[in-house]
């Protein structure tokens, strides 16, 4: 039997439905070399399924004999179909990021096949520019965001004269270098399991009593908005990059990071969405905010390795500075009450957190009463150093992540070399004109650098 999943990694599973599909996704551009052959993409493509074999955790199926799957298991895929997994896919003319997006929408609607391994990749070409785009997407449980931003990006060149195997191929198992076997960890003695749940539900209950004013956050402290209801199977995708040095430059000017900026930026956004449908609340928007706790060694070990916190957006606040300070205090708030934790401690804190959130989706109450969180928002560390597929450099990798009923909304964001690459993914039914969001960060950008 193979690797049995965690709690976490099946709630997933659990929570997946037709309107509500499980998987993650990158949307990445490329430039054509200017001395590309006519048949160019045709020969990345079959350099993409011509491999001998699979590797982990590509190969890898779930097992189940539980309905819900609360038993699930990896093991491997002994009659895997690379031509299934790997597919090569032409735009409509005339090419524009436009269709792109419109085509990324609909790929990203449609569930992976959990009879077989829970990841896909396409290879599109006929992007206007000379570019050509790759679109991956791949099941949460499999993995969260950070850890396949990570191994996709580690089995990439930093060279256009270096040609690395694609991901899934098995020399990577003889390329990588070997792990240590991790010292199995002494078992946990009951009566220090008792202190770590109980010194981790301390800390969630002491949060809760934090007053509903505090801009430090936890869930249930959300207004219901039109970005809680329940959800339809359909999608829209918006993506655009932004300068990191202009955003740090903004950042130095009111004594925060790039992060704060960033949520800052989303804040503002979703104050103007609101204000352009009349549908403000009065009280601030609180987003789910992912926290990674896995290191870049520990990219291709598959799972989640995250925990969740809350945080405040300002949205009530009409002055930008003012919004800005709040997410700061917010922030700064819930990182410092993780910074006081054990791993053991944020464990049993992430289960109780989110255990609402597994059950809400499960149950089908979710969308129908009133919301954790107003929406996730999530900020995923990437290279800082350009990336080659071959000898075509990787000009842009924007997130595609997943809505759920009662949150409609996610904002993910990958750093790029010199840029914060901004995707936006909604429910297509539930929120009208999302495309509009991209001009509000522009807009909350601009006021925070007057």
């Amino acid at each position: 039997m193979g690797k049995k999943l965690s709690i976490f990694d099946a709630g997933f599973l659990m929570m997946e439905t037709r309107e509500t599909p499980m998987h993650i996704g990158m949307l990445q551009l490329y430039g054509l070399p200017e001395d590309a052959p006519d048949d160019y993409l045709e020969q990345n493509y079959r350099r993409m399924v011509d491999v001998e074999g699979i590797c982990r955790p590509f190969n890898q199926k779930l097992h189940s004999r539980v309905p819900g799957k609360v038993d699930a298991s990896w093991v491997t895929d002994e009659n895997f179909d690379i031509d299934y997994h790997v597919r090569h896919s032409a735009l409509p003319r005339p090419g524009r990021v436009r269709e792109l997006l419109a085509l990324v929408s609909r790929l990203h609607a449609q569930r992976l096949d959990p009879s077989r391994p829970l990841w896909e990749s396409y290879l599109i070409e006929g992007l206007e520019g000379n570019r050509f785009a790759v679109y991956n997407k791949m099941h949460h449980s499999m993995m969260d965001g950070a850890g396949g931003m990570n191994l996709l990006q580690s089995r990439m060149s930093t060279s256009p004269d270096t040609s690395f195997p694609p991901p899934w191929s098995s020399e990577w198992n003889t390329r990588l270098p070997q792990k240590r076997k991790k010292k199995k960890a002494a078992p946990v003695g009951l009566i220090k399991s008792l202190r770590n749940v109980q010194r981790g539900t301390s800390q969630f209950v002491d949060l809760m009593r934090q007053p509903k004013e505090s801009n430090i956050k936890t869930i249930y402290q959300a207004p219901k908005t039109v970005f809680n209801h329940r959800v339809t199977g359909a999608r829209r995708f918006a993506a655009q990059s932004w300068s990191l040095e202009r955003i740090k430059k903004a950042a130095e000017k009111h004594n925060g990071t790039v992060n704060d900026m960033f949520l800052a930026m989303c804040g503002g956004a979703m104050r103007r969405y609101l204000l352009s449908l009349d549908k403000l609340p009065n009280d601030p928007l609180v987003a789910q905010v992912p926290v990674a706790l896995r290191s870049m060694e520990e990219s291709g070990e598959g799972g989640n390795a995250i925990t969740t916190v809350q945080v405040s957006l300002g949205t009530h606040l009409h002055d930008p500075v003012e919004r800005l300070e709040a997410i700061k205090d917010s922030m700064n708030g819930v990182k410092d009450r993780l910074r006081s934790m054990e791993k053991a401690e944020i464990d049993i804190f992430t289960m109780i957190s989110n255990l609402p959130l597994s059950v809400g989706q499960m149950t089908g109450i979710s969308g129908r009463v009133n919301p954790l969180f107003n929406l996730v928002i999530s900020n995923v560390p990437g290279p800082k150093q350009p990336l080659y597929m071959g000898d075509a450099k990787m000009l842009a990798s924007y997130p595609v992540s997943l809505v759920m009923h009662g949150y409609a909304l996610n904002i993910t964001v990958f750093s790029y070399c010199d840029s914060l690459e901004f995707g936006i993914i909604a429910c297509r039914e539930t929120l009208p004109r999302i495309q509009r969001m991209l001009d509000y960060l522009e807009e909350s950008l601009v006021e925070l650098e007057g």
